[in-house]
């Protein structure tokens, strides 16, 4: 009897596992192409696409569905820009590289079934001492130095600098750079990161010199901290219009700073107050689809060490549970900071506090923090669909063949012209979470015992699943 009773016990808990598991979630990793924090660390081509595709490759394998990574980092990029030179860190200082990494990029992310959201860095740009001569495009404190914070103009030696998004102009130029991408290549999603927004006063002692344009550009006579805040939202505003426009099923978010008020009493910058970063408006005004928050932080308040270091932590459930109230009927996709010890030692509980508080995915900051981990995730989860975009299904695809060879079974099919993946499911394993998630191509090989039955779906730009399949019979 108590054997019994443990048995069911058991099959309890794994049902509850099971269970635990949402069916739709986005599994995101940051690939941080920025000074070498996840690219490579060569400038040979060759080596360089091993460990890029060593990298996809691993993912896929955690089970990860989306890869977040970065196509421009101080106006620099990482594809062939017509505006602007390429990141050092591809070819060497002021050369370009003999192939494209993003379109490289995009190419292993069809191959290993991962959604490719190209991640944009937008106001930040190097210190003028720091911008490097390049061989194709000149930085734009040669072409355009007055777009650029005066401070930094007068204080050459300093490391970064900041765009003047007050300036029309200046949210032209950004938005024309991502557009142009958006255009030549084959993507999933645009993401812009953090630094769009005003600089904080770590650098400075002295306000952001903007008089002469709040002047100028203020025509409903705002007060200086809205019209900064709108600055922002106009560009945020711009860059989504434009997207639906070029393609409208392509998804737009910003990880905006993980702090937009302070929820306990742990010192923290405020977003919206001190950085004039006001994100939940743009949920609010639903220009954009989604926020991912960066919320590097550990559960639980600062510790004795932390505090006498400096190093303040607000505490990451009270933050969670403050960005899931504020969704304003858009996606939360929150920011985990894996690169802090505290952070990685609890990933497995920060994702439960994302599940619980019905965050609809989570984003690891960097890959490289998580590279070393065993398996992640044990079963495939589906990307949530933006209803808000499109909310029809696309048709099933329609199977063709089943075929068997050196002992695997090599089933396949015909795609509807309206997806962008299929995902292959096995009867005897789940008619809820696939074996094959996210199949760019139309066959796939499988371990299949003869008579076993496979069905499969479509999922178009939007996220949208289609019906089953009829069945696939191994032979």
């Amino acid at each position: 009897m108590r054997i019994r009773l443990g048995l069911v016990c058991l099959a309890l808990q794994l049902s509850l596992a099971s269970l635990a598991q949402p069916r739709y979630e986005l599994r995101g990793a940051w690939i941080a192409t920025a000074f070498g924090i996840d690219f490579p660390k060569t400038t040979d081509p060759e080596k360089q696409k091993a460990e890029l595709e060593a990298i996809f490759k691993d993912l896929k394998a955690k089970k990860f569905n989306a890869v977040f990574f970065q196509v421009r980092v101080r106006a620099d990029a990482l594809y062939e820009s017509p505006f602007e030179p390429y990141h050092e860190y591809v070819a060497g200082k002021g050369k370009s590289p003999n192939y494209d990494v993003a379109q490289f990029a995009i190419d292993l992310a069809r191959k290993y079934g991962l959604e490719f959201h190209a991640w944009f860095n937008t106001l930040i740009l190097r210190g003028k001492e720091a911008s490097e001569l390049a061989e194709q495009n000149p930085s734009l404190w040669k072409t355009h130095p007055d777009w650029i914070d005066a401070r930094a103009r007068n204080n050459p030696k300093i490391k970064d600098a900041f765009l003047n998004p007050a300036k029309p102009e200046v949210r032209a130029y950004v938005a024309r750079v991502v557009c142009d991408f958006a255009r030549r290549y084959d993507i999933d999603g645009i993401q812009l990161d953090d630094y769009l927004r005003y600089p904080d006063r770590s650098a400075f002692d002295e306000d952001f010199p903007d008089d002469e344009e709040f002047k100028r550009f203020n025509p409903k006579a705002l007060p200086k901290d809205e019209w900064r805040r709108e600055n922002i939202n106009q560009l945020v505003k711009m860059i989504y219009d434009s997207l639906r426009l070029i393609k409208p099923f392509v998804k737009f978010g910003v990880t905006p700073v993980g702090v937009y008020r302070k929820v306990d009493d742990e010192p923290a910058m405020e977003s919206v107050v001190e950085v004039y970063q006001d994100s939940r408006e743009w949920t609010r005004r639903k220009i954009c689809d989604y926020l991912a928050p960066q919320i590097y932080f550990h559960v639980g308040a600062t510790t004795d060490d932390e505090r006498k270091a400096k190093k303040f932590n607000p505490d990451f459930e009270k933050l969670v549970a403050d960005w899931a109230k504020n969704k304003n009927f858009r996606h939360l996709y929150v920011g985990i900071g894996t690169y802090k010890p505290a952070v990685k030692a609890e990933w497995r509980k920060q994702i439960e506090i994302c599940r619980k508080f019905g965050a609809e995915g989570f984003i690891f900051y960097p890959y490289s923090s998580i590279a070393d981990l065993p398996e992640m995730f044990s079963d495939y989860a589906l990307i949530p669909p933006m209803k808000w975009k499109s909310v029809v299904s696309p048709p099933k695809p329609e199977p063709q063949s089943a075929t068997r060879r050196d002992g695997k079974v090599e089933i396949k099919w015909k795609k509807p012209k309206e997806a962008r993946w299929v995902n292959v499911y096995q009867e005897s394993h789940s008619r809820h979470v696939p074996i094959r998630q996210n199949v760019f191509e139309e066959s796939a090989l499988l371990d299949a015992k003869s008579g076993e039955r496979f069905y499969l779906t479509a999922i178009d730009r939007y996220g949208n699943e289609s019906l089953f399949s009829d069945p696939i019979v191994a032979p």
